[in-house]
């Protein structure tokens, strides 16, 4: 199938690929430069937690039907990418799982948005992506007989000019399967090389996932060997996985509580109550100055109540005071009455 436009998803590794090559097109420095700039715009005000963006959603059921096809669905980084999916991954971990990097920033935090991130870093980041990309498909490809899944007029400027976010949101959405494809074929390669199969470790030969990502015969060289996709693959490394996962926007479009959906277009403002009512933190109360501050819920009074300020619990106080000391001076009374009378029956 031939795609005429970038907003037209691809559906595999090889057409992601595709449309990568298509969207840097003849003029690189400008195509790059204009998607990071609506990739930053799309992503930098994104929240934690679930936003529901609609095109996107399309775009991400795309992947997912890449991500759960036979000799890749049981690949352990796919089963992790398809819990992100699936919202049963838990988009809090704990302190430990933070502090030991156990777990991909990305993952709960907007890295936009925490790392600083302008829009010409991820145009940069985009470059290096693209020729990785390039040099892999370069040495895996059959150059007479390839074809690329997007048409000569599949461009930046006919495609994506008029609405940029259009191509962010493609991008954004095939980044998990750019990045679980890639990485499947590193680790398939590892495996391979270090003779995992012996063991019974292996979940999928290197043919069969070079063909679930899209690369078959004739278009892929021919009986392409461990060693030839590694060499393919070494473009392909750490940064540029990291680089798709992050632009994957893991901590805004995946998570387990989407039944709390943030509107894409509208966000949520916090009412009234809630900008006063919090079970833990201090808020200022409207009717104090601005440097008073009272707890959310006050169980039992710590600080002494300041003169001129007249509570409930100050009138008991005073009640209770008045009592103790009527009766203190109604001992006294009666312990008089007593000695009186007892010198009185002496003297009889």
């Amino acid at each position: 199938m031939v795609y005429n436009s970038l907003t037209e998803a691809p559906h595999n590794l090889k057409e992601g690929i595709d449309w990568l090559m298509a969207l840097r097109g003849t003029d690189a420095a400008k195509n790059l430069s204009a998607i990071g700039e609506a990739i930053h715009k799309f992503l930098a005000d994104k929240p934690v937690g679930f936003t529901e963006v609609p095109a996107l959603e399309k775009v991400k059921s795309i992947s997912k039907e890449f991500l759960v096809q036979k000799g890749l669905k049981d690949q352990k980084i796919v089963k992790r990418v398809l819990d992100m999916i699936n919202g049963s991954v838990d988009e809090n971990p704990g302190v430990i799982a933070k502090a030991f990097s156990l777990v991909p920033k990305s993952d709960y935090q907007n890295v936009v948005q925490t790392r600083g991130v302008k829009p010409e870093a991820i145009a940069k980041n985009l470059g290096k992506v693209v020729g990785g990309c390039e040099k892999f498909l370069d040495r895996i490809k059959t150059p007479d007989q390839y074809k690329s899944a997007y048409s000569s007029g599949a461009t930046w400027d006919a495609s994506c000019a008029k609405d940029p976010e259009a191509c962010a949101v493609v991008l954004v959405g095939i980044a998990p399967m750019l990045y679980t494809g890639l990485s499947s074929l590193r680790v398939a390669c590892n495996e391979e090389a270090l003779a995992y199969a012996q063991f019974g470790n292996k979940r999928s030969s290197l043919g069969e996932i070079l063909e679930a990502v899209g690369y078959k015969e004739p278009e892929c060289r021919a009986g392409t060997s461990t060693s030839a996709v590694s060499w393919a693959l070494i473009g392909v490394n750490k940064e540029i996985l990291t680089i798709l996962y992050d632009l994957a926007g893991f901590w805004a479009f995946y998570g387990m509580n989407k039944s709390g959906a943030v509107s894409a277009v509208e966000p949520v403002e916090p009412t009234q109550e809630e900008q006063f009512v919090k079970p833990v933190e201090p808020v200022e109360h409207p009717a104090e100055s601005a440097g008073a501050e009272q707890p959310a819920e006050a169980i039992e009074p710590v600080e002494p109540v300041q003169e001129g300020q007249s509570t409930g619990v100050e009138e008991h106080v005073k009640a209770a005071k008045a009592v103790k000391a009527a009766k203190k001076a109604a001992k006294k009374v009666a312990k008089k009455a007593r000695q009186k009378k007892n010198r009185t029956q002496g003297f009889q």
